[in-house]
This record gives C-alpha cells, sequence and structure tokens, in this order.
C-alpha cells in the first residue's frame, strides 16, 4: 500500500490511459464534488465545525447507499453518515480543505487534485491507514488479504490482522497485545474510510433495521492504485515464478503475480501454494541467498524494530530480470524455504495467482502422532 508522501501529485490527464481516468474518475466523485464545492464559494459547517445538514442531505441523496432513507427519513447531522464524516476528515487530514469559520474552503492542492481524478485517487489511497503506524499496517493486511481471496466478510479481514499485530510485536502503552476486539474496530474504521475514498466495495443485504454488508471487496479502481505506479496501469505486466520449496523433493509450483502489486502479494501466493497459514513473519531477499545481503531484504508490512524495507513495495519497482532469483523464508523458527525464480514477463491481467502445483507439500504443522 502506498505510504503518505509517495503519492499526490499533480500528473497530466493526456498522458493518463481513458481507463484509469474513468475508474478514477468513479472511485473519487464524493471528494471531488466536496473539493469543487469547497472551491466555488466554500461548504457551510455548523457550528461545531461538522459539514451543515444541507451538505449532508445532498450527500445522501448523491450515495443514497450511505445512509437507509427509506426507513429513517432524511439524516439530520454529519455523524449519520459514516462515509461522508470519514471523507471530511481525510480531506482535512490531507490539508486538500481548511476551515475558515464556518466554512471550509479547499485549499491549492485541493483545487489542483480536484481536476486530476488519478493523482486524487493516489492521495486518498496514502491516507487508507489515516496515518497511524499500527492502522497502517492493519490496513495493508486488509488489502492483501482482499486482493488474495476476493470478497470477503468483515471476520475474515480481521483475522489475519490480529495475527500479523501478534506476531509483528505490536503493543499498547500499557505493554498488551491488541486484542480481537480492537483491531475489528479498526478494520471498521479502514472500511469505512476505503469506501470514501472509493477503494472498498460492500454488497449490501438488510438486517433487521440497521442493514449490513456482505462480500467486502476491493473496487476496480483500488486494484489500479494500491502499490501501483499510475503510469504502468495502462498495460499490466504478469510476473510468473517457478517456487521450489526447499529440502522437500519434489515439491514446486508455479506462481502469477502482476507487476503493479505488491511483494506482500507474491508472499500471499506462496501460502496459497504451499498450503500455509499465514501466521509467522517472512522475508524475501533479492540476492537470492537465504539470510542473505540485509540491504536485499524485504520483511512482512508492520514488522516492528526492523530496518529492513517491507514487502509494501510493487514488484514492478524491483526491476527484476527473467531468471533473477529471489530467497523466501517463513516463520523464523521452523524456516520453511522456497527459492523463486523468474521465469518470465508477460502483457495482460496476471490472472490466477497459483497456475500449477507439483507435489504435495507436507502439513504446516505436524500432528502430534508424528512427533
Amino acid at each position: 500500500m502506498r505510504r503518505a508522501g509517495q503519492g499526490g501529485g499533480s500528473s497530466d490527464p493526456s498522458e493518463v490511459p481513458d481507463r484509469v481516468l474513468d475508474l478514477a474518475g468513479a472511485a473519487t466523485a464524493p471528494a471531488t464534488w466536496l473539493l469543487a464545492a469547497a472551491a466555488d464559494g466554500g461548504v457551510p459547517l455548523t457550528q461545531t465545525h461538522a459539514l451543515a445538514r444541507i451538505v449532508v442531505r445532498e450527500a445522501a441523496e448523491r450515495w443514497p447507499g450511505w445512509w437507509k432513507a427509506e426507513l429513517f427519513g432524511p439524516p439530520h447531522r454529519e455523524a449519520d453518515l459514516a462515509v461522508l464524516e470519514a471523507l471530511h476528515d481525510g480531506l482535512r487530514r490531507l490539508r486538500l480543505v481548511r476551515r475558515r469559520g464556518r466554512v471550509l474552503h479547499a485549499t491549492a492542492r485541493g483545487r489542483v487534485l480536484a481536476g486530476d481524478p488519478a493523482a486524487l485517487l493516489e492521495a486518498l489511497a496514502s491516507d487508507l491507514g489515516g496515518g497511524d503506524p499500527f492502522t497502517e499496517m492493519v490496513a495493508g493486511e486488509v488489502i492483501a488479504t482482499l486482493e488474495a481471496r476476493g470478497a470477503s466478510d468483515h471476520d475474515q479481514l480481521v483475522a489475519p490482522a490480529v495475527r500479523a499485530a501478534h506476531h509483528g510485536g505490536w503493543r499498547d502503552p500499557a505493554g498488551n497485545a491488541p486484542d480481537e476486539r480492537e483491531v475489528s474496530w479498526i478494520v471498521s474504521e479502514i472500511l469505512c474510510r476505503g469506501e470514501a475514498y472509493g477503494l472498498i466495495e460492500r454488497e449490501r443485504f438488510a438486517v433487521g433495521l440497521s442493514g449490513s454488508a456482505n462480500g467486502i471487496s476491493l473496487s476496480a479502481a483500488a486494484r489500479l492504485v494500491l502499490g501501483a505506479d499510475r503510469s504502468d496501469t495502462g498495460a499490466m505486466t504478469a510476473l510468473v515464478f517457478d517456487a521450489r520449496l526447499v529440502d522437500v523433493r519434489g515439491v514446486s509450483a508455479r506462481l502469477c503475480v502482476g507487476s503493479h502489486e505488491h511483494l506482500s502479494a507474491l508472499h500471499d501466493a506462496i501460502q496459497e501454494a504451499f498450503g500455509w497459514d499465514d501466521d509467522h513473519l517472512y522475508s524475501f531477499w533479492l540476492d537470492g541467498k537465504f539470510w542473505g545481503d540485509d540491504a536485499t531484504e524485504f520483511v512482512r508490512p508492520g514488522m516492528p524494530d526492523s530496518d529492513s524495507p517491507t514487502a509494501a513495495v510493487p514488484l514492478g519497482e524491483l526491476d527484476l530480470a527473467v531468471g533473477a532469483k529471489i530467497a523466501y523464508v517463513f516463520d523464523y523458527g521452523d524456516e520453511w524455504r522456497v527459492m523463486l525464480i523468474l521465469g518470465e514477463r508477460r502483457e495482460g491481467d496476471p490472472g490466477p495467482r497459483v497456475i500449477e502445483r507439483r507435489g504435495t507439500a507436507p502439513a504446516q504443522y505436524p500432528s502430534p502422532e508424528d512427533d
């Protein structure tokens, strides 16, 4: 996932493929609407500096999925529309808008990005974690899970984030590891922000009066911008790797990952190919040597106390040539080793992550009878 400061500059729309502009325009429509209004005389605010009722009701009419008007009537305050509240908060955090008295105005950067949907989408994607390191880590896990699984429910997104928090050694000021409830709240916050930014989509179904959401997935725009260089999204390149499980005879796989995807997506493909649970730390070494040169090591995103860059880097930025070897270690205790060789680069959608499996991988955790 892009971090704050990596994206958000203006671009020349004439150099961006039409498909990218169309997807970015649709995804950023709510942000563009609010920025345009803030640039054209300003957006009225309440005494508590929330968006005025007239603005809230216009948002509810434009995006009816944000509010159950047929059940509750028109909304009264910004807090009624959690997605709108997240959008307002994010635009202020990114300094695309600022308050003067009881009016919200667009900043100079906000005015520029209001006319550049591709750059605006990048800026919004950089803020999915809200600038908080732990939330950034959880957001990375949410994105990785959605990339690997496709449509998921809330619990399926929480579980990997909890494992990552525990194995990454995250602790609160009192020294306690985050529990499932705490992570669940953060996942909800990320999903709400992602929906506001056009990065997350939900298939909704009614449950009682409140309604709920199932089938949480990445939007098409998110798949282009998260971890991708906008200039590379016009023509995707797929990287095909041969993955050999070291010290286990005859077990290997062929994996396919897009150059626009993060190195962590290659980790996800390895997990899928060999049937492992994503519950341990891991590292890649681009020098092709296990526990090789520290300068070539990329570690699991969110791992604290590490000076190494994380695997939240697009594969396309690594300049891998056909034949390049990458050493991968999963679970520093049991030390599962995989040797990866880039077999080919080809144009087009990567398709399924695991193209082929050869042999049967041993169980990640032996049964007690095997001890």
